[in-house]
């Protein structure tokens, strides 16, 4: 009944290191040590509402395109189509992964190329968002008003859907099965719009769709930021740095911290899967799971990812108490976990392009034959295509591996700034500030190694 899925992040050659591993984790940490000092050297006076002011120069030319309708009509068109491909090829195509353009399209643009993209470039769920094309269509020819008031629930419904999404990937062994995928897609589109329609379009999307929280978080670090007028009407469009758009004040919570913690440990959990370590915790568990056959898989697996999403928030507010306590400042706990939660997305954002760095530059490339077939019904559409094979150019052993290095300690150091930044904001002066940070240092010393540590197992020979 359940199966393992076929996509796997890291295949082909292992890199046989030149150097021990742990070389290469401590120069990492050691490089996210240096750029805390230069931050406190170039940045550490900053303090108080000046410290998350950045720098942004007005983008005219975004304007027009911004105010425009076309932009989200052709975003639209193209979310909606692909949720009509991952539909249709799902229920009518090959029942075989590898086959069919439901997996490619779902698991490797989706989920892991449009939310790189979006940390890139900027929130491009905003565009391609199918259901409130649909939502937005229908309106202009019928009229539809929220009928139920929606309840003060923060993100917590988008935080279950997100959760329920992983594991449909990472836990239920079926996302390798596109009918599956279809199905989901569908009971999800039905569920999205039904709710669309009882308490409101933005009300909905902003606090249980689980895609538009995700990508609004993500949409922060990005480089393009807009300002509305007090007709809700976009008034001014900017260019800013990567990652500063992360300062910018928000709603603050324990769901959207619980949220952000998703992301990184839905992330860590994919790539602990392909470790040792979980090896030995599903040997240590078996008296519980094999009793219960195919649902064994199920069952281990999501405790795996339950207990491995609370370690991380416990640890991460463990580390906040310390910042609180080494800042010797009165603050608002919530508000002051929810502003540190959001410099930790630059590591959500680099350990998902480290780790599918050759699922996406590989692995997406054999969508395109499918073009010439894509139920596989013996069709001729694009024969021209039907026989191009996977580029590995940029996908070497010892490539992926360097590559791998570089994000996460980019990563790790833009998180870094972003936090000392923010403890400068929240404790007011530059020397409680910078106390504040050593547990924040800490805990970014510790995820580098981890993350490095994680991917080395499917990229390296480690022993």
């Amino acid at each position: 009944m359940f199966a393992p899925g076929i996509f796997l992040h890291g295949f082909g050659p292992r890199y046989d290191l030149p150097a021990p591993l742990f070389w290469y984790l401590f120069a990492a940490a050691g490089v996210v040590v240096i750029s805390f000092v230069l931050v406190v050297a170039f940045a550490g006076e900053q303090v108080g509402a000046k410290a998350v002011q950045y720098p942004r120069r007005p983008a005219r030319f975004l304007l027009p395109l911004a105010r425009s309708r076309w932009p989200r009509a052709v975003g639209g068109t193209i979310g909606f189509l692909a949720l009509l491909v991952v539909v249709v090829a799902g229920l009518f195509g090959s029942t075989n992964p590898a086959l069919n353009p439901a997996e490619y399209l779902t698991w490797i643009y989706f989920w892991a190329g449009l939310v790189i993209l979006s940390g890139i470039v900027g929130n491009l769920w905003y565009l391609l968002n199918p259901w409130a094309a649909i939502y937005d269509l229908v309106t202009r020819l019928v009229h539809v008003g929220p009928v139920r008031k929606f309840p003060n629930v923060g993100v917590w419904p988008a935080a279950a859907a997100y959760f329920s999404f992983a594991c449909l990937e990472l836990t239920t062994g079926m996302a390798n099965q596109p009918r599956v995928v279809a199905l989901t897609a569908l009971a999800y589109s039905a569920v999205t719009l039904a709710g669309m329609v009882l308490f409101g379009r933005d009300e909905w999307l902003e606090h249980c769709e689980a895609f538009t929280v995700l990508f609004g978080i993500v949409g922060k670090f990005g480089p393009i930021e807009s300002e509305r007028g007090e007709d809700g009407a976009i008034s001014a469009m900017y260019v800013r740095p990567w990652g500063v758009g992360l300062l910018k004040p928000g709603p603050s919570g324990w769901d959207r911290v619980f949220f952000v913690i998703l992301m990184l440990s839905t992330l860590a959990f994919d790539g602990i899967l392909a470790t040792p370590a979980w090896q030995d915790f599903n040997v240590a568990l078996e008296p519980l799971w094999l009793p219960m056959g195919p649902w064994g898989f199920f069952f281990v697996r999501t405790l795996g990812l339950t207990l491995l999403t609370i370690a991380f928030l416990l640890v991460f507010v463990a580390f906040i108490e310390l910042v609180i306590f080494f800042g010797n400042r009165k603050v608002d706990f919530v508000t002051t976990a929810t502003g540190f939660a959001m410099t930790l997305v630059p590591i959500a954002l680099v350990y998902n392009a480290a780790h599918n760095y050759t699922y996406v530059l590989v692995q997406s490339q054999a969508l395109i034959p499918l073009l010439n077939d894509p139920l596989a019904k013996g069709w001729h559409l694009w024969p021209a295509v039907a026989n191009l094979t996977p580029s590995f150019a940029l996908a070497q052993a010892s490539t992926t591996w360097f590559a791998q290095v570089v994000l996460i300690v980019l990563g790790h150091v833009i998180a870094v700034y972003l936090a000392h930044l923010r403890a400068g904001e929240r404790f007011r002066t530059a020397q409680r500030a910078l106390l504040s940070q050593y547990p924040m240092l800490a805990l970014m010393v510790i995820y580098t190694m981890t993350s490095l540590l994680i991917l080395a197992q499917q990229t390296t020979k480690t022993g």
